[in-house]
């Protein structure tokens, strides 16, 4: 009963609403003054400048974008149902004579052996 009487909770109340008030008007204005700051801190050349060094790395790496993907080889989708059928070749893909496009060709087809 003591403990009751000592604290006072509508004050405590009161106090936690001020503060859940004043913690929401601290956040409003940090993302506003986060936007102003970026919004000053951006320029025009930022975004191609990204994408040349994102480009630039990916050049080293050995990664290109820029390339076409090969046309995939169209399979037939119905299912076979006869045991004494062999199975189907997947038919190669137009590497144009990459070393790697034939070695993961190759790795493909040991995989389905």
């Amino acid at each position: 009963m003591k403990m009751n009487k000592a604290v006072d909770v509508p004050a405590i109340n009161k106090m936690m609403a001020e503060f859940e008030r004043e913690n929401a008007k601290s956040e409003m204005m940090q993302e506003i003054m986060g936007d102003a700051i970026d919004d000053a801190l951006e320029t025009e050349g930022d975004a191609e400048e990204e994408d040349k060094v994102v480009s630039q790395v990916l050049d080293e790496i050995g990664i290109s974008f820029g390339d076409e993907v090969p046309d995939a080889p169209a399979l037939g989708t119905g299912l076979s149902t006869g045991a004494g059928k062999e199975q189907e070749k997947v038919p190669e893909a137009a590497g144009g004579g990459d070393p790697a496009l034939s070695e993961l060709e190759e790795r493909l087809n040991n995989l389905k052996r």
